[in-house]
């Protein structure tokens, strides 16, 4: 019988010990602060295309040579526009420069860009605002179109002609 009695208090031992082990007042409780800081990121990716003029194969629209001058040439090579893709995540204005230099000797003004294929600039060794922008909700994509001007048959010696072309991404 003595066996029976110690089961109950057992019991209420371990009740007992459950109750203090309980948080007592609800007004007991703690607190911390989480802080998140994320960088601000501007990023500029380019195509790896590149754009060719070959004028032994020119288009029937613009031949060469041509009948009068200037004349505009469209790239023959399979690539029409350069992709430029650019991301900001920050709500800073950024702008992005264009710049160009012949290898050879092209006449300044020979190749000019576009952004929509039909307001032309001339690409300059001296560097241009191309577009600016800020917060980009994503990789914002660009078209920079080329197309060739020859302003009379004079500047059209033969050869092959390569330009360079800079892009410079930076926030404002």
């Amino acid at each position: 019988m003595k066996r029976s009695l110690l089961y109950p208090q057992f019991a209420g031992i371990l009740l007992f010990l459950l109750l203090l082990t309980l948080p007592v007042n609800a007004a007991d409780l703690a607190e911390h602060k989480i802080r998140v800081e994320i960088p601000e990121i501007l990023k500029m990716e380019m195509g790896s295309g590149e754009i060719a003029f070959d004028l032994a194969r020119s288009k029937p629209e613009a031949p060469f040579p041509a009948s009068g001058y200037p004349v505009y040439y469209t790239p023959t090579s399979t690539d029409q526009y350069i992709p430029v893709r650019v991301y900001s995540n920050g709500r800073k204005e950024w702008r992005l420069l264009i710049s160009g230099v012949s290898e050879q000797g092209l006449d300044g003004g020979a190749i000019e860009w576009s952004l929509d294929g039909a307001n032309w600039q001339p690409l300059r060794a001296t560097e241009q605002v191309l577009t600016t922008g800020s917060y980009t909700n994503g990789w914002q994509e660009l078209k920079v179109y080329y197309r060739l001007v020859l302003r009379s048959f004079e500047y059209a010696s033969p050869g092959q002609y390569k330009v360079q072309v800079n892009y410079q991404l930076s926030s404002v």
